[in-house]
């Protein structure tokens, strides 16, 4: 059975949650007997470390002048590529212009499709007005596409019940299937070190993520010498995160690590007590389960999927930056309710967000090749 896994990015090149989870997937598609696995990408590893891969890696673009806007400039290649492999079934993630070409391919040759959402903005246009720029005609392009893909993909699954309704009222179609985001579980929570607490954010310095709150947070406890303040991410090369860069130098309580491989992250989070989140929206964020994983409690400035937090109990969403700053003061001063939160995190995460979530993903992907009887293939049921 031939795969085609298509992204902006193989995770080696530019990691991002989209990025983590298609290479968690790929790297279970490759595990099944008579898979034979191509990625294709436009920002792709070394030739090094691609002889390093289980699988083929192919780049389908080049991220020169104009074309480092937008994608769609990588249509013809994108398209020439899957007619040279001739996939069974196609994978992509994250809404773009790949979403809709690939779409087209796979109707045209009657093969599934899978699309993945990989975020709230995918089936909203809203997030494309949060920063209006001389890119923004470009991202309009890129999220009509997109739209025309999902309307187009035989499969779209999505990370939360959220989306599942987004979806339906969007675009007047259910979901084939509910993939929790999953990554490994450690066996058990590790040890917190002593001395001061870590609090932690790890996100790319996006807009959507305001990077900018977490350091008015950290210099709102500069007074504090059991409190320290740490970021991880990469650093943006718009003009506009300037200041933002700066700033973070100039405060004494805050250390920036930049951007650090998922396997640090893990560390920090270990070492951390409390992991916090300032974006305006997410899909399910990864860091929510490195955090659950390795016992920082979460808590966010706006975002709790599907509700999950304060209904199991097992993160805080704040609502605001105000009771954000009361939510650290009341955690710091209580490492009992922050044990207590990190247990039952922990347990959430190994019974919803395992590597068995991909395997039945995986298991999705490849039965619905397998039994495609040559038109396009049923929508499959959700699990």
């Amino acid at each position: 059975m031939r795969i085609c896994v298509v992204s902006e990015s193989h995770p080696l090149a530019y990691m991002g949650g989209a990025e983590y989870q298609t290479g968690l997937l790929t790297d279970l598609l490759c595990r099944r007997p008579d898979v034979s696995l191509t990625f294709l990408a436009r920002h792709v590893p070394s030739p090094e470390v691609q002889r390093t891969l289980p699988y083929a890696v192919r780049c389908i673009g080049r991220s020169v002048g104009i074309r480092r806007r937008a994608v769609f400039f990588d249509a013809p290649e994108l398209w020439r590529a899957l007619t040279e492999i001739r996939p069974d079934v196609i994978y992509q993630q994250a809404k773009q212009s790949y979403t809709l070409v690939c779409a087209q391919y796979a109707r045209r040759h009657n093969i599934p499709f899978f699309y993945q959402v990989a975020s709230d903005a995918d089936l909203d246009h809203r997030w494309i007005m949060l920063h209006v720029s001389a890119n923004t005609p470009f991202e309009v392009v890129e999220s009509l596409a997109g739209d025309c893909g999902i309307r187009r993909a035989s499969h779209v699954a999505v990370q939360t019940q959220r989306q599942a309704e987004a979806l339906r009222c969007r675009f007047g179609r259910a979901p084939a299937a509910l993939v929790h985001n999953f990554q490994p579980i450690p066996e058990a929570l590790p040890v917190k070190p002593d001395g001061p607490l870590k609090i932690l954010w790890v996100a790319n310095f996006k807009d959507v993520k305001r990077p900018a709150l977490f350091m008015d947070l950290a210099e709102s406890f500069a007074g504090n010498p059991n409190l320290q303040f740490v970021m991880v991410g990469r650093p943006s090369r718009l003009r506009r995160f300037a200041v933002t860069m700066a700033r973070a130098s100039r405060i004494p309580n805050l250390t920036y690590l930049g951007a650090q491989p998922v396997e640090r992250v893990c560390e920090l989070m270990s070492e951390a007590a409390i992991h916090v989140n300032t974006s305006s929206f997410e899909g399910f964020p990864n860091t929510f389960i490195q955090a659950w994983s390795y016992g920082a409690v979460v808590t966010s400035v706006a975002v709790d999927p599907d509700q999950c937090m304060e209904r199991e109990r097992i993160g805080f969403c704040a609502g605001s930056m105000e009771n954000l700053h009361a939510l650290i003061v009341r955690l710091a001063a209580s490492p009992e309710e922050r044990r207590e939160t990190a247990v039952r995190a922990f347990e959430f995460a190994r019974t919803h967000h395992s590597l068995a979530e991909g395997e039945r993903f995986a298991e999705l992907i490849v039965s619905t090749a397998r039994n495609n009887p040559g038109g396009l293939a049923k929508m499959a049921p959700a699990y």
